[in-house]
């Protein structure tokens, strides 16, 4: 054998090390002498093994979050046994490789372990050897899971970053938000300013939906195809105009039909998306409130809900629209879309981004920015947020209306270029500190943790950019209204 398999070798014995080390082996058996040759022999081997008497025990500590790595269960053991066990870790915890032992030998124990989930299967008395070797086979495998889940959350940033464009915190917080929601198909009720991206959010949210079925159609789908939108301010008129007629049972009419005809013009999608449900009258939510507990709770017809309005469910229910207890089992979860006055400095990519997707649409060349544009822009309110910085983009590079250029005020040797890189590095560096400090209501302590700067530097770098904490200490951003 070459030097280079046993430095593989090595490499895997160090790794298995690690691993346990962060994660240990977890091993169930009601009976002491064998847990405690068990430790024995895996302290021998370097792996990390941690011991429970009883199945309860384990899944108490699974619940509380405490890390583990492979789990050995005898199958045999006074109140919960081991497939019962099985069963609960294939459901809490897919990803967990699970052995088995029994005393017996029992042919059709071992089936019945592997058919519910087990990696493997062991027979007392064991060869410790062989368990050995099949322990370090398990944490392999479980490597090499660890690893896909990495692979495939890189992959599902990726994906997010083209729906919900930037690189302010906000932004950044409701991708990672986006993420911890996949897997749970929890309703959702997202708030936001009108134009700052609800169904965007929505989409991603689709994007990355627990629906039945993900792996077959990963890959396969646009996010578009995955969500079935209602414009809810579009149902208003049409309720208002039978209500008289029809009487109260008519303010859910309009609504239902609209809520099948999505369904059926979406086959493929596993998320619902009511936009603009602010509008809706008591009324209707009574309906919708039936509607949504007649579905089922599972299967390929029950998609994920999701709700959009410009306030959050906590005003809706201040203004006696909704139900306290109603509204909050509607929204189980709240995410909130920023304004582009909470993420000025993603302005110039984003703009850059809609310029390039109107030269594409209308095949125009794309223009250069002129001086001082970017700074005006990132001045800016934007009361209409994306969408009114979309239509700037789409007329400005279809039109060629660029931005005007300031008066020529003489520029000196030695005065930076305002089309220059150090003043846009100037530029983005001040708006973070600007964004920093009005997060932080100009707790200079707050501002020093976050952007993980010195003190001094931080004090020259606002005298530099004309910033004052007075100005911020109100949650105002004095320098930027």
């Amino acid at each position: 054998m070459s030097d280079a398999a046993f430095e593989t070798g090595d490499e895997r014995l160090t790794q298995d090390h690690e691993l346990t080390r962060e994660a240990p082996i977890w091993l169930v058996d009601d009976d002491p002498a064998v847990r405690e040759s068990l430790s024995q022999w895996l302290e021998l081997a370097d792996l990390n093994l941690r011991c429970f008497p009883r199945a309860e025990a384990l899944l108490e500590a699974l619940a509380a979050g405490e890390p583990v790595s492979v789990v050995i269960s005898d199958i045999r053991m006074p109140g919960m046994d081991g497939l019962t066990l099985l069963s609960r870790l294939t459901l809490e915890a897919p990803e967990l490789p699970v052995l088995m032992m029994t005393g017996h030998g029992d042919v059709a124990t071992a089936v019945s372990a592997m058919q519910g989930g087990a990696r493997d299967f062991i027979e007392k008395p064991f060869d410790p050897e062989a368990l050995e070797l099949k322990l370090r086979q398990a944490l392999a495998g479980r490597r090499l899971s660890d690893e896909n889940q990495r692979l495939r959350r890189r992959l599902s940033v990726r994906g997010l970053v083209g729906l919900l464009r930037g690189e302010s915190a906000k932004i950044r917080q409701l991708r990672e938000q986006i993420l911890e929601l996949k897997g749970h198909p929890a309703r959702v009720w997202i708030t936001g300013e009108s134009g700052s991206g609800r169904t965007t959010t929505a989409l991603a949210l689709a994007e990355h939906a627990p629906a039945e079925g993900e792996a077959q159609r990963a890959g396969t789908s646009p996010a578009s195809a995955l969500l079935a939108k209602v414009e809810c301010r579009a149902l208003v008129g049409m309720a208002s105009s039978t209500k008289a007629s029809s009487g109260a049972a008519s303010s859910g009419a309009a609504l239902s039909e609209a809520i099948d005809e999505a369904l059926q013009a979406a086959p493929e999608m596993n998320t619902l998306l009511l936009h603009g449900v602010d509008v809706l009258s008591r009324e209707q939510w009574q309906w919708l409130d039936a509607w949504l507990n007649a579905q089922p709770e599972g299967g390929r017809r029950a998609p994920r809900v999701v709700f959009s309005a410009e306030c959050s469910v906590q005003a809706l229910v201040a203004s006696g629209t909704l139900g306290l207890t109603r509204g909050h089992a509607l929204a189980e979860i709240e995410l909130v879309t920023p304004s582009l006055r909470e993420r000025r400095e993603d302005i110039p990519l984003l703009m850059a981004h809609f310029s390039r997707q109107a030269a594409e649409v209308h095949q125009v060349p794309e223009l250069p920015f002129v001086r001082g544009e970017l700074t005006t822009l990132m001045a800016a309110d934007w009361p209409g947020n994306l969408a009114q910085l979309r239509q700037l983009a789409s007329q400005r590079t279809v039109l060629g209306e660029q931005g005007q250029e300031p008066p020529a005020t003489g520029q000196e040797a030695g005065e930076e270029d305002p089309d220059g890189l150090a003043a846009q590095v100037a530029l983005f560096e001040a708006t973070l500190i600007r964004a920093a400090l009005t997060r932080a209501r100009g707790n200079i302590a707050q501002v020093l943790e976050e952007l993980a700067l010195p003190r001094r530097t931080l004090n020259l770098k606002m005298h530099k950019y004309g910033l004052r904490r007075d100005d911020f200490r109100h949650g105002a951003d004095g320098a930027s209204e």
